[in-house]
């Protein structure tokens, strides 16, 4: 199954949610079911745009080399940004608006429906992020990443509307009877304010590929260590960078050679090749770079 399929059936399943949130929460006058099926339509349009961007960067012609030399990498990052700041300002609007609702004495609904639509949502999500976290396994895209971030939210959204209007349900012919119109927008001000932070941590990772930020050590870690033998055998010294771009890695390495050392192509090209090695075992794109000089200055 390709990336563009999974997203499909993504975007597929999140309409079907989106529709049956805000009718079910609109019947039920709950703002916590409204919050989730607006949410969910928002996730459609946000899911429509990553196929966009997937269009593009996957889309390889003379046209399009010409007018991105050095490829489409950083539109991934820019559309995780994106969609992670619409959904941290989506949240934080409807934060405001549910705790304007608890000052005000809270919200009249009925629990039991409510309980119904949350254990649907609550199973229907788990089933989708599964089903794209073992997708992405091979694939390890971030674009997938981000969809399921966007799951998980929505199942942990789900999941907390379950507990709440059960214990809602529980309590509303008891003595704590005065809780219960406070559950639907207490349970909707708790979610968005948590919910904050799963985009966040999208965008973090987003935002530090865009100002090229050192990448994860463990990547690191082997390519620097082949690097530090190559200098060692040729009695070099070296300089390396490397940043990670969406789905590619940019590496770039210079070795300073002694003057009175000669590499031949084929010693040139054999140094390359063990860089390229250790480089293909991150299974992700890669540009790399490999300068050979005498001049100080490259360092």
């Amino acid at each position: 199954m390709t990336e563009r399929n999974i997203l499909l059936v993504s975007i597929v399943v999140t309409t079907l949610f989106a529709c049956l949130g805000v009718v079910w929460g609109i019947l039920t006058d709950s703002s916590m079911i409204i919050f989730d099926g607006i949410y969910s339509f928002i996730s459609v349009g946000l899911s429509f745009l990553s196929l966009a961007v997937l269009k593009q960067i996957q889309d390889k012609n003379a046209a399009e080399d010409a007018r991105y030399p050095f490829g489409k990498a950083h539109f991934e990052p820019l559309l995780i940004v994106f969609k992670s700041l619409t959904l941290i300002g989506m949240c934080t609007f409807s934060a405001t608006n549910s705790f304007s609702e608890l000052l005000a004495g809270g919200r009249s609904v009925s629990p039991g429906p409510a309980v119904i639509y949350a254990l649907i949502s609550t199973i229907s999500c788990l089933v989708v992020v599964l089903f794209i976290r073992r997708k992405n396994k091979r694939m390890a895209s971030n674009l997938l990443a981000a969809e399921q971030h966007q799951w998980l939210g929505d199942l942990l959204l789900s999941f907390g509307v379950l507990v709440g209007f059960s214990i809602a349900y529980i309590l509303q012919d008891s003595h704590y009877s005065w809780v219960v119109p406070y559950a639907d927008p207490g349970m909707a001000v708790g979610a968005s304010a948590i919910f904050i932070f799963l985009p966040l941590k999208s965008f973090i990772g987003a935002a530090r590929e865009m100002f090229f930020y050192r990448v994860d050590e463990k990547i690191v870690k082997p390519i620097e260590k082949e690097a530090e033998r190559i200098a060692n055998q040729y009695d070099a010294k070296y300089k390396f960078r490397m940043v990670s771009i969406g789905r590619e890695l940019n590496i770039e390495v210079n070795f300073l050679i002694e003057d009175n050392r000669l590499l031949s192509i084929v010693e040139m090209d054999d140094i390359r090749r063990r860089i390229a090695v250790e480089v293909s075992k991150m299974k992700k794109q890669h540009w790399i770079n490999i300068n050979f000089t005498h001049e100080p200055l490259w360092l």
